[in-house]
Formats: structure tokens, sequence, C-alpha cells
């Protein structure tokens, strides 16, 4: 990579912030200008300038003076809320890197206005929980580019930085990173769903919920479910909240909707969010491995196993 790339993260959540992070400090190691960090909120790219080496950009405007651009957002509405402002600001061959959970359709719609302007669009969402963004261990889900050129301008950015593994899809359709993060994250909930169906199951049965742990630890050890189930034995979902419900249901409406496209049926999924709108609605937006209170209820547990009903 040429020193004198410079290049831009906007969105600096609990993901955005780790991974511009890395890539502050793997653009220092090339010698390269310092990452131009964008957040809405200015105070967390001050904050991270303060422990990485980056600079502070202050506008949209200034983060477009970027060759490439990182992007990382909360959802579909600030996706589209920023790249109807930047991409008209891009230079000619700006690389557009977005990392941003969003729908298919909406990434097929900026990948054409990124084309119109000039600009090259890459969708490279990623799976992994903010613990393994961190650690610099999530997995990279790229689509688009157009040509092998454009993505061995970014990949070295990404892959050992941000995470060690990169599936690499189709370069025309930026859409296929998004259906497969989207299933993905079915996984995700429906572990989350059956996890808490088997915790509640063996409490409510009497051989109780921290033996059924101890068996996720023997037969699947070092897996999600043993995570999941650690939060629903401890109750920790309450004060750790790794992945809030309303962030999961964002999800799960994009994941419902590429069914509905796809002709699929998801009973797991329809499970997972009728539970989880129960606990929103009666408990709060707490971490999505809660939905384990509701099953509880239902079984006449106390939604916390703090008491017996």
């Amino acid at each position: 990579m040429s020193p004198t790339v410079q290049c831009a993260y906007i969105g600096l959540g609990a993901m955005g912030n780790a991974m511009a992070g890395h890539i502050a400090q793997k653009l220092s190691s090339l010698g390269c200008p310092p990452l131009l960090a964008f957040n809405r909120t200015q105070a967390r790219a001050e904050a991270l300038a303060q422990t990485h080496p980056v600079t502070v950009a202050s506008s949209l405007d200034q983060v477009a003076t970027a060759n490439i651009i990182f992007s990382c957002l909360l959802n579909d509405a600030a996706v589209i809320e920023t790249l109807d402002i930047l991409i008209p600001l891009l230079k000619t061959d700006t690389i557009l890197v977005e990392q941003s959970t969003i729908s298919p359709a909406l990434a097929q719609k900026y990948a054409a206005k990124a084309k119109e302007a000039g600009v090259v669009y890459l969708a490279c969402p990623v799976m992994g929980p903010p613990i393994k963004a961190k650690s610099g261990d999530l997995t990279v889900l790229m689509a688009g580019g157009e040509s092998a050129e454009i993505r061995g301008k970014v990949l070295p950015l990404l892959i050992p930085v941000v995470g060690k593994k990169v599936i690499e899809l189709g370069l025309q359709d930026v859409a296929e990173s998004l259906r497969l993060k989207l299933c993905g994250n079915y996984f995700v909930t429906s572990v989350v769903e059956m996890v808490a169906e088997g915790m509640t199951l063996g409490e409510a049965s009497g051989v109780g919920q921290d033996k059924v742990r101890e068996l996720l630890d023997a037969v699947f050890p070092n897996s999600l479910m043993g995570v999941y189930a650690d939060r629903m034995l401890k109750n920790t979902y309450k004060d750790e909240i790794a992945f809030p419900i309303t962030t999961a249901k964002k999800d799960v409406a994009h994941i419902v909707q590429l069914a509905k496209d796809s002709g699929a049926k998801l009973p797991i999924t329809e499970a997972f969010l009728k539970n989880a709108d129960e606990v929103l609605e009666n408990h709060g937006n707490y971490d999505l491995s809660s939905v384990v209170g509701n099953l509880r209820v239902q079984a006449g547990l106390h939604f916390d196993l703090a008491e017996k009903k």
C-alpha cells in the first residue's frame, strides 16, 4: 500500500471503535497518514485519538478527502443519512467500504449511487460480537468491488487486522455479503432461542439449569451455546448488554424480509421474536439472552430465577 493513501472511518460504536483502532495501528505501521476518525458524537473520535494514531475529522467534507473510507453505522436510517451526504462529496475512484448490517436492497441502492459518482463500493459486514472486534478476531464477509485489484487495496487493512478470516463473495452483487450476514445472524438468534428453551426445560423439569450448562460444556465445548447458557445461568443479561434486544430485532426484521423474498420459513426466528418482543415490552432493552426470562415465566418460574413462582 502506498504510504500516501489516506483512510477514514465513520461510526465509532462498540464495533466500529474497535475496528477503527486496529486499522489505525496498521496504517501507522505502514507509514501511512493517520486514520481520519468521524463520529456524530465527536467525543468518541476524540477518545479514540487519545489511545490510537488517528486524526479527528470534524465533518464529512473532511472525511471525503480520504482514498479509502470505512463505515460502520447502527442501522439503515443512519446509513441513508450519512451516505446521502457523503457520496456526492467523494473523489473519483474513492473506495467506500460499508461494514454496517443493512438490508441487501439498501446495499444495492448505494452501490449503484456510488458507481454513478465514480466511486467503488464494497459491502464488508462482519460476524462476531464486540469482544471479538476488540481482539481482532472477526469474520469479514466481502462482496462487490468490481475487481480483485480493488479488493487487494482493502484486504490488507482487514485481514489479519480486524479479523483472521474473510469470506469472499461476488464482485458485482454487493447484496451477497448482506444476505450471508443475515444467515449468520439467523444462527445467532436461533442458538439463543434454542439454549433458552433447553435451560428452561432443565430447570422446570427439576434437573436444574446449572446441569444443563454443564452438559453443554461437556458435549459442545467452547461453543456459542455455552456462551449464552452462561449469561442465562448468571442472569447477566440486565447489566452486561452485548447485543441489545432492539438491535437484534433490527437484524431479525431483515432476516424475516429475506426469508419472505426467498420463500423460506423460519419458525425458530418467529419464536425468538415473540419472546424478544415480550421481554422488551415487560422488562426492558436487555441483552438478547434475556429471552430465557420470558420462557421461564411461561413455565411458571420467576423471570430471573431469583425466586420460584
